[in-house]
């Protein structure tokens, strides 16, 4: 009697259990419903656990759609960095600034050949759009204006906006160091740290993981062109979406991936990224006989906040370069020392809705503090 009392608590309860489950199942099969119908009709691409992934396909699906493969003609598209500055451009975006570039798309009005002068030194300057001088014309730069205090140097831009660390790297060994510098100087703007951990941004790029011994290996290379990428998902051997795997799940893993892949604690992806990259460019400028020079800009957030929340990373790219030995000079204490003294000077900043990024002054100021900076450190001593 009580055996079969038991064998019907138990059935009772499996039934429960099993009740719950279909129950559960459903709901999840409900969630899945729905967010694929919000993904279709707000005509989004599906979410991925990969935000680099999530970040090609909707660069593909705006390519399907217009029929525009081709980059906007200020970039032309790279085999090893994905994207790099046109060639001989001169145009006048809207609140851009007259943009003008030579013959391999540094930002300078004259062609540099690869031997250098005989008794003229030369300075390099790699980085994003900070360095590189996003809505300002060519003569408010930075570059331009160390050029004007630095009239015995050949002073050569080869900044590319929305580039990471590890696209600045590469483009110093790719196409740089040809030109036989004497200082390189990589603008390392805060946000770039995010760049590195991603295949994808604006286009598909090299990016390196680390190894467990510190290394790195660079992995998505040879990047492919736009036209090969795009005849992939026509041909169908690449699809945007799939019914074989789970929105829901996806939204959920590429929240966590990304959080993963943005972490800035001890020992976290990007920061183990970020320190072979700058042993890569600390070593290889060195090698070559140059010396490296690392120098930090600091998001606007500073106009507002006592202290960036994004100091903790300026803080360990300050370190790192400190530990090997190259030079470092980070301009957020300068830009606050600058302000503080000159509170009616011209913003440092553009404004928000013009793209944003460091306005003539900003630039100018940013020269002074270099130049400043190299002078102190006898770099400007032939």
């Amino acid at each position: 009697m009580r055996q079969a009392k038991q064998f019907l608590q138990a059935k009772q309860l499996l039934k429960v259990v099993l009740i719950n489950v279909v129950v559960f199942l459903t709901l999840l099969l409900v969630i899945e419903a729905g967010v694929r119908i919000y993904y279709a009709a707000a005509n989004k691409v599906p979410p991925h656990g990969d935000l680099s992934v999530a970040r090609e396909w909707k660069w593909v699906q705006s390519r399907l759609q217009d029929g525009k493969v081709n980059f906007d003609t200020r970039f032309e598209y790279d085999i090893d960095m994905g994207w790099k500055n046109a060639a001989n451009i001169n145009t006048t975006p809207q609140y851009q600034g007259s943009i003008r570039t030579n013959a391999i798309g540094m930002r300078n009005d004259e062609n540099f050949s690869t031997a250098p002068t005989p008794g003229k030194p030369r300075l390099m300057i790699v980085g994003d759009s900070y360095s590189f001088g996003f809505g300002v014309s060519n003569e408010d730069t930075y570059a331009y204006q160390l050029a004007k205090v630095m009239p015995d140097w050949d002073v050569m831009n080869l900044a590319v906006s929305a580039t990471g660390t590890d696209q600045h790297y590469l483009m110093y060994e790719r196409v740089g160091e040809q030109f036989k510098p004497n200082i390189v100087l990589l603008g390392f703007y805060v946000l770039d740290y995010n760049r590195n951990t991603y295949s994808f941004r604006d286009y598909a790029k090299p990016m390196y993981v680390p190894n467990a011994d510190g290394s790195l290996t660079l992995t998505n290379v040879p990047v492919l062109a736009p036209e090969q990428l795009i005849a992939q998902y026509r041909s169908g051997e690449k699809t945007i979406g799939c019914w074989h795997y789970s929105y829901l799940l996806a939204s959920i893993k590429q929240v966590l991936t990304d959080r993963l892949k943005r972490d800035r604690g001890p020992n976290s992806l990007a920061r183990r990224t970020l320190t072979g990259i700058m042993e890569k460019f600390s070593t290889r400028v060195r090698a070559n006989g140059a010396t490296p020079v690392w120098v930090v800009f600091p998001i606007d957030d500073i106009l507002e906040n006592e202290v960036s929340k994004y100091k903790e990373i300026s803080d360990f790219s300050v370190s790192e370069a400190k530990r090997l030995g190259m030079p470092v000079l980070d301009l957020e204490p300068y830009y606050r020392e600058y302000l503080k003294n000159n509170p009616d000077s011209p913003p440092l900043w553009r404004p928000a809705n013009i793209g944003g990024h460091l306005s003539a002054e900003g630039n100018k100021v940013s020269a002074q503090a270099i130049h400043t900076f190299l002078a102190q450190q006898s770099l400007l001593t032939k």
